[in-house]
């Protein structure tokens, strides 16, 4: 969609150039989510509290056996140890992904630990479309008119 387009649109088309562009940048809940992952130190605390004391217990003592004879877990679960899991990494999340296909975490306990780093939001229009709008361009795409 076009600025000219939107701006032509009944719930804009009548404001004054600034407030068209105000509502084009706020969020709009109206388009589709956007996933954003923020950098995390994940450490055993975090684990036990997401998924709970028991859970997250059981958990990290099948991933320790396990990790004798899989080295990526073995690293995995020292950084762990270490404060330093990061969940905003996508080399992580797939290790994780793994363990879901293999059956060792669930897909809840998998959406319970990636909450800890996963962000959900709405853009805004401008950000959506990737168009710059303020003001001064509402006004060259109405062609300036006030």
């Amino acid at each position: 969609m076009t600025l000219i387009g939107r701006l032509s649109e009944p719930d804009i088309a009548t404001l004054p150039d600034w407030e068209a562009a105000e509502v084009l940048n706020v969020p709009d809940v109206t388009l589709p989510i956007v996933v954003t992952w923020e950098p995390t130190r994940i450490g055993i605390g975090s684990v036990m509290d997401a998924l709970g004391a028991q859970a997250g217990a059981a958990l990290l003592d099948v991933l320790t056996l396990m990790a004798t004879n899989n080295s990526t877990l073995r690293w995995g679960l020292r950084t762990l140890e270490q404060n330093g899991l990061n969940f905003s990494l996508p080399s992580v999340r797939s290790e994780i992904d793994a363990l879901v296909l293999s059956g060792v975490i669930t897909e809840a306990q998998r959406d319970a630990l990636f909450a800890l780093s996963r962000r959900e939001r709405h853009p805004s229009w401008s950000e959506y479309y990737g168009v710059k709008v303020d003001a001064r361009a509402v006004g060259i795409a109405r062609g300036a008119r006030e």
